[in-house]
């Protein structure tokens, strides 16, 4: 199938009317009969051993149906990313401002509320660490009684760093450092547990990992994980931080103590004192390289700010540490990657999983080296950049990147980056206007070694109508769309005929995370492979009926095409026909995504394999009386392997570099003595519709030779990866002052 019809097209989303109009349901409307409202008590320290606990009182409140402390979980007291090591509800210890010390259930939210009130804690304050570098110190206090403070040190070398260096003709040594970030998604974290009729729980869950969320759940009650059943309704966003469970847990744990269904929906501000956050990081940097501009070494040393719990710490430093050196050809490289301990808010999954930290250094350092040798930033980069053939430091060889400097080339050739000095440059005494790039790549997929898997469910009934279950979590980044054009396109149906069942783990395979920029290219090939057995069927089935080779049938716009023209005969009748002699329109695929077998034993653990790669350049406006940055112009060529839904990818592209300018400018989370100073949206910055640039997009398609369902690669992260060190970089070229620390606020362009 070369040509496709509806693959490819600008298409309405599967429930986009519903959306729109307000009818689409997401946690806080499941209403059910007997609803109970559940809240989690927290602590108002950082760190506080919890002396007592008496929650006697708030059971007596009428009212009241359940209040359930750690005593009261039947099975693990714990959340489970990677490691297990922070509790649901802490049992002596209270390590961060989001460790709750109990939970209840009641008829509404005032008796909730009074619930919360009536019991009884008694805190022993604690001093707390809230410096990684003081953590790290040998004798510190231990956060986790028995762990180390230091969860991860590793070091990765690839070649002879040393030697490089020593070598090298110019070397550039800087620290950088980048901030708490907030997801900031439109609807909070939610969850509603009720009991069924066999005892077993069902939850409506926001979330990203639905069979993992069953997982933890079951673990929890001391439950089979086939008496638990979770759904996913529409999902408000989510960027990462409901990629782990936040409170679907302790709403499964409501409903089975109160025998009652239980609804738990965070308010903001809760959502952003408890939930993870971007993992700041301080990372000392050195690049070396000839005075022609080649990279012979990068060494880089970053130190994440973990909070107290591990969550996923060690998966977001290992992401870091595979992009640290860029898009470039980098033969030695060493890499020490340290995750530490704190009484900070916690940190985990955030849109571009360790990435964006690591592009900010990269494409800075690269500008930074190209000043000093008075290169053209974009000469520097095409000389050291990828190609396909590649072979990485990671050990990867890359099979398809011609998309790295076709990237910077349409890019330079859409901003005129050859006359950029032709603009404006002070269009008043107080003003500089400057021009700067970055590039970047990033992986789709889990990595060597982890399952990354996903299977579906097709059924094509009589009418050739089509229903499809899917464990992928749909949060806005449009899978369910790229499966149904998939199915859509192989079975020759329109898109309208296709019913994608949102994620429910008792009707559907799973699918594994949505994350990592994955499921379009997992659950793509499953689509793709369960409709082929389905669209073998119909075209069998035709043949037979038609005397003729099945080769030389198709199915198209509803239709049988025969070397390639319409056909009277429509899916709906090969359907038909099927039924009524029993042949079965009913598939279900598995797919685990192959990684190729060859691969160096020293190679980097857990590197992916297919890539993405674009370029983003930004035009900025500096006060330098306010130190305030107008980003003016911003143009973003992005390689997409396949567009399946070209409406979604440019959203993607959209969405994610308004995160990233307000990644580069304005968001912080400000945390002092380990409490957040500012969590509400009113004082938490994020840009605004004036705050959008112009904009110019293009996607690159240059489709993935292997794994990829018809070439098509992931894109819902790259987006937000490489608008910071762009616009960084335009700063430097407005002001000529370099910038070392996210986000560059008015007072640290000031500074600078």
């Amino acid at each position: 199938m070369t040509e496709t019809s509806v693959v490819g097209q600008w298409v309405a989303a599967p429930g986009a009317e519903e959306i729109v109009t307000g009818k689409a349901r997401y946690c806080p409307d499941i209403e059910l009969p007997g609803l109970l409202c559940g809240k989690l008590l927290y602590s108002p320290y950082a760190r506080a051993r919890v002396v007592k606990l008496d929650v006697g009182k708030a059971r007596k409140i009428p009212g009241v149906f359940a209040v359930i402390t750690h005593a009261d979980i039947p099975g693990e007291n714990s959340y489970l990313y990677a490691v297990p090591d922070q509790p649901l509800l802490v049992v002596d210890e209270v390590r961060f401002q989001g460790d709750a010390v109990a939970a209840v259930a009641a008829v509404d939210e005032r008796t909730a509320d009074a619930a919360l009130a009536a019991i009884e804690v008694e805190y022993e304050e604690l001093p707390g660490i809230f410096d990684p570098l003081e953590a790290m110190q040998p004798g510190a206090d231990q956060i986790v009684p028995g762990e180390d403070n230091v969860m991860m040190r590793q070091t990765f070398r690839a070649g002879d760093v040393e030697a490089a260096i020593a070598s090298a003709d110019i070397v550039i040594e800087n620290t950088y450092r980048t901030q708490w970030a907030e997801q900031a998604f439109l609807e909070t974290e939610g969850g509603v547990g009720l009991v069924d009729s066999e005892g077993g729980i069902t939850v409506y869950s926001s979330c990203q990992a639905p069979h993992r969320d069953r997982m933890q759940i079951a673990r929890a009650l001391a439950m089979p994980e086939s008496k638990v059943r979770v759904i996913t309704p529409y999902i408000g966003g989510a960027f990462g931080a409901k990629d782990e469970a936040h409170v679907q847990i302790h709403a499964g744990l409501l409903a089975h103590a109160a025998q009652r269904p239980v609804h738990l929906i965070r308010e903001r501000r809760e959502s952003m004192l408890t939930h993870v956050k971007r993992h700041p990081f301080i990372v000392e940097y050195t690049t070396a390289a000839t005075k022609d501009g080649k990279l012979v070494a990068v060494k880089a040393r970053a130190i994440a700010d973990a909070g107290p719990y591990t969550n996923a710490t060690h998966e977001v430093l290992n992401k870091f540490g595979e992009f640290i050196g860029g898009p470039y050809k980098v033969q030695n490289l060493e890499v020490e990657k340290i995750g530490v301990r704190t009484n900070n808010p916690i940190t985990g999954a955030f849109r571009g999983f360790g990435a964006p930290q690591a592009a900010f250094v990269y494409e800075s350092q690269m500008d930074d080296l190209a000043r000093k040798l008075g290169m053209d930033p974009l000469e520097i980069r095409l000389a050291n950049g990828v190609e396909t053939g590649t072979k990485m430091y990671t050990g990867v060889v890359i099979r398809e990147g011609s998309a790295m400097k076709a990237s910077l080339r349409k890019a330079a050739a859409m901003i005129d980056w050859e006359h950029r000095d032709q603009i404006e440059r002070r269009p008043a005494p107080h003003l500089r206007r400057g021009v700067g790039m970055a590039t970047i790549l990033k992986g789709s997929g889990l990595g060597r070694g982890l399952a990354d898997h996903a299977g579906v469910v097709l059924q094509m009934h009589r009418d050739g109508s089509v229903v499809l279950q899917s464990g992928a979590a749909d949060m806005g980044q449009g899978i369910i769309t790229v499966m149904a054009q998939l199915a859509a396109e192989r079975l020759g149906v329109p898109m309208a005929d296709i019913r994608v069942v949102r994620a429910d783990t008792s009707k559907a395979p799973d699918a594994g995370p949505s994350c990592a920029s994955r499921q379009a290219m997992v659950s793509g090939n499953a689509v793709l492979e369960a409709a082929d057995t389905i669209r073998d069927t119909l075209l069998t089935m035709a043949a037979g009926k038609m005397k003729i080779d099945k080769d030389r049938l198709d199915l198209k716009a509803g239709y049988l095409t025969v070397d390639g023209e319409p056909h009277e005969m429509s899916v709906k009748d090969l359907a038909l026909r099927c039924s009524n002699w029993g042949k079965p329109l009913r598939a279900e695929s598995l797919v685990h995504f192959e990684y190729p077998t060859e691969f160096p034993k020293n190679g980097y653990r857990f590197s992916q394999e297919v890539f993405q790669f674009c370029t983003q350049i930004a035009q900025v406006l500096v006060d330098c009386e306010t130190g305030q940055v107008t980003v003016e112009r911003l143009i973003a060529v992005h390689d997409a392997g396949k567009m399946i839904n070209p409406g979604g990818v440019f959203g993607q592209i959209e969405g994610g570099v308004a995160q990233g300018i307000g990644y580069a400018l304005s968001e912080e989370l400000i945390v002092k003595e380990g409490r957040t100073q500012n969590p509400s949206l009113e004082n938490y910055v994020i840009p605004m519709a004036f705050d959008m640039p112009e904009m110019e997009m293009v996607v690159l398609e240059i489709p993935e030779p292997s794994g990829a369902p018809l070439g098509a690669k992931g894109i819902a992260e790259s987006p937000i990866i490489p608008t910071a060190p762009a616009i960084r970089n335009a700063i430097l070229d407005a002001i000529d002052r370099p910038l070392y620390e996210l986000p560059m606020t008015a007072e640290r362009v000031l500074k600078g």
